[in-house]
C-alpha cells in the first residue's frame, strides 16, 4: 500500500477519532513477493454486485464454485469500480486510470492510441493474448481489441452465451507452445439484463409465472421504468431478483467448467485467476433498477483473486478499485506498469502484506442528468461513503422528470419554473414533509417557498406524471418531462457509514458535519482532467441494435 493511501487514512481517522498514531522508525518487513504464473486469467461478469455471491453474504445459493475458489483465494471484501458503466469502468481495468482520465464514455468514445492497455503491455511482455467478449461496450473497436493475440466480441444475445465465450477461451489456449505464457481476458453478460437464465435455474429460483404487475426484464423495460415511462408493481421486485440471481448461478456453474478446463490442459496450478465484475445492480434501493447510480449496490464488485503460490484462503478489508487491475497484474507477471497512472498495485496484499481497511476510492457517474462523484474512505475504523451530485442543467435551467431531489439552506427558496406541454402540480416536500402545492403553468413563473428552520433541508418537487417529447411528436427527445427549474443549485451532498448502514439508506451528512469537510476535501483530489482527448466512433447498425437490447440506447 502506498504512503499516499496510508498517510491519508491515517491523518483522518486520527484527527477524527482522536487516536493519531506516532510515527516509528520502522515498520513491518514487506512479504516476499509471490512467484510469477505461466498464466493470467482476468473474469469480468458485467452487472454482477459482490452481495450476489455467498462468499460475499448472498441469502440464496447462488456460487458454490466461486466460494469454493474463495476458500483458495484471497477475497477483498471492500473492492469498488470507479463509474457504474461498463465502457469506461472495463477501461479502468485496462488502463489504470479514472474514467475522468481516459476520458472515454458512451456511446461514441473510443480510447486515445496514446494510453497503453494491458493486453498491449502483456504482449509487449513475451505473453500470448487473448480476449473474449460478447460485444455491447466492451466491442473491440473501442480499444479493447489493441495488444490482444486473438480477439472475438460476438453480442450476446442467445442461450449459451457465457459458454460459448468461455468455451472460445479454452480453445485459446489448448492452441499454446510448450511454456508459452499468456493472458486470456473474458468478458460475459449472462448476468445483466435480460434476465434470461436457463429454464431449470429459473424454475429453482422462482418456480412459477411472473406477479402480477412485472414487467418482462429486459433492458429497454429498465430504462423506461427509470425514465418514469413504464411502471411495476412491488412484488415485481423479488421476481426481478430471483431471475437475477438465477443468472448468477449459472455463470458460476460455466466458470466452474472453465476451471475444469484449465485442469484438464496442465494450467491450474501455474494459473493467476481473478473474478469479478464491472459494476453492481440495483433493485430500488435508491429508487431504480440496474445500474445507474453511484451507492454501493452498483458500485461494490467483487474481487476474488487465486494465485497459485498463494492457494490459502485469505479476505483482506483494504480497498480496492478496479484501476488497481493493470498494476497488479504487471507487478505479479514481471513488468513494469506504465508512469503516471492512478492505479496502485495489490500485489503486496495478495503475497500476504498488511489487508487492514486502508486507502481511499473514488467513483463517478456522468450516466445520468446529474455530475456525480463519490468517495470511499475509512474514518475512525470504519468504512465511510461521501456522494455528491450536481445537476446538468441547460441554460435556462433544468428539467425534472417525476421528481427531483436537492439540498437547500433555510430560510427560503426562490426560483423559476414552468410545465412541459401542459399544466402540472408540483408538490414540495422537505425532509419528507410537505411544505407546499404549487401549481406549474406552460409559462415561466416565479415562486417562493419557505423552508423551516434548520442547517440544511432535503428538498423534493414532485408531480405524479411526465411526459416524453417524442411521444408528443416533439422531436426524438424520449426523456420524459415535467417541468423546468431555474434559478437553483440542484445539488445533493451525502454521508454513509457503510460499516453500520451497508446500503447507503441514512443520510449522516448534518448530524455528522464534522466528517464533511475532511472528506470533501478529499473528494476534491479526484483527478478531473482527461490525459487524451477521446477520439470518436460511427455506431454500425448491429451494434446500435445490441445497445438498445441491453438498455444502454433508447
Amino acid at each position: 500500500m502506498s504512503r499516499r493511501r496510508i498517510s491519508t487514512t491515517l491523518l483522518l481517522s486520527g484527527l477524527l477519532s482522536g487516536l493519531l498514531p506516532l510515527a516509528t522508525c520502522g515498520g513491518p518487513r514487506a512479504p516476499e513477493p509471490l512467484p510469477p504464473a505461466r498464466g493470467y486469467v482476468l473474469i469480468s461478469f458485467d452487472a454482477l454486485r459482490a452481495d450476489a455471491l455467498g462468499v460475499y453474504g448472498a441469502g440464496r445459493e447462488t456460487s458454490p464454485f466461486i466460494d469454493r475458489l474463495a476458500e483458495r483465494s484471497t477475497v477483498f471484501e471492500n473492492a469498488f469500480t470507479q463509474i457504474p458503466s461498463t465502457l469506461p469502468s472495463h477501461l479502468s481495468m485496462f488502463t489504470g486510470l479514472y474514467p475522468s482520465e481516459h476520458g472515454v464514455f458512451p456511446p461514441r468514445d473510443v480510447l486515445s492510441e496514446r494510453i497503453p492497455t494491458l493486453p498491449e503491455l502483456f504482449r509487449a511482455a513475451g505473453y500470448r493474448t487473448f480476449g473474449h467478449s460478447e460485444g455491447g461496450y466492451v466491442q473491440g473497436g473501442y480499444g479493447f481489441a489493441r495488444g490482444f493475440d486473438e480477439w472475438t466480441d460476438t453480442p450476446y444475445g442467445a442461450d449459451g452465451d457465457v459458454e460459448r465465450t468461455f468455451g472460445r477461451g479454452l480453445e485459446s489456449l489448448a492452441r499454446l507452445g510448450d511454456g508459452e505464457r499468456f493472458f486470456l481476458f473474458l468478458h460475459s453478460y449472462s448476468v445483466h439484463d435480460p434476465y434470461e437464465p436457463p429454464a431449470d435455474l429459473r424454475a429453482r429460483f422462482w418456480p412459477g409465472p411472473p406477479p402480477a404487475g412485472a414487467f418482462e426484464p429486459t433492458g429497454p423495460n429498465f430504462a423506461a421504468f427509470n425514465s418514469h415511462l413504464l411502471d411495476t408493481s412491488p412484488a415485481a421486485i423479488p421476481y426481478y431478483r430471483a431471475l437475477y440471481d438465477a443468472g448468477v448461478r449459472y455463470v458460476d456453474d460455466v466458470l466452474g467448467d472453465l476451471w475444469a478446463g484449465l485442469e484438464r490442459l496442465g494450467l491450474a496450478d501455474d494459473t493467476v485467476l481473478i473474478v469479478t465484475s464491472d459494476h453492481g445492480e440495483e433493485f430500488l434501493e435508491h429508487g431504480r433498477l440496474v445500474h445507474t447510480q453511484a451507492y454501493p449496490e452498483s458500485l461494490r464488485i467483487p474481487l476474488i483473486v487465486f494465485h497459485p503460490g498463494r492457494p490459502v484462503g485469505r479476505r483482506v478489508e483494504t480497498l480496492a478499485e478496479t484501476i488497481d487491475f493493470l498494476p497488479t497484474l504487471a507487478e505479479l507477471a514481471g513488468f513494469a506498469a506504465p508512469a503516471g497512472i492512478s492505479g496502485e498495485s495489490l500485489a503486496p496484499i495478495l503475497a500476504g502484506g498488511d489487508g487492514r481497511l486502508a486507502g481511499r476510492a473514488f467513483a463517478q457517474d456522468k450516466m445520468l442528468a446529474f455530475d456525480i462523484r463519490t468517495l470511499l474512505m475509512p474514518v475512525g475504523g470504519k468504512l465511510h461513503q461521501l456522494y455528491f451530485s450536481r445537476a446538468v442543467q441547460e441554460s435556462d435551467g433544468f428539467w425534472a422528470s417525476r421528481e427531483v431531489i436537492f439540498d437547500a439552506r433555510p430560510p427560503l427558496l426562490e426560483f423559476r419554473a414552468v410545465a412541459f406541454h401542459e399544466p402540472r402540480p408540483v408538490t414540495v416536500r422537505v425532509d419528507g414533509e410537505p411544505v407546499a402545492e404549487l401549481e406549474l403553468s406552460t409559462d415561466w413563473r416565479s415562486y417562493r417557498v419557505e423552508l423551516p428552520a434548520g442547517e440544511k433541508v432535503s428538498v423534493s418537487m414532485r408531480t405524479p406524471e411526465c411526459t416524453s417529447p417524442a411521444d408528443l411528436g416533439l422531436g426524438r427527445d424520449r426523456r420524459c418531462l415535467s417541468f423546468k427549474l431555474d434559478g437553483l443549485e440542484l445539488a445533493r451532498l451525502e454521508l454513509y457509514d457503510l460499516a453500520a448502514d451497508p446500503l447507503a439508506q441514512h443520510d449522516l451528512s448534518v448530524e455528522r458535519r464534522d466528517l464533511v469537510r475532511p472528506l470533501v476535501a478529499e473528494l476534491r483530489t479526484y483527478p478531473e482532467k482527461a490525459r487524451f482527448g477521446a477520439e470518436s466512433t460511427a455506431l454500425t447498425d448491429e451494434q446500435v441494435r445490441h445497445l438498445k437490447a441491453l438498455g444502454y440506447l433508447q
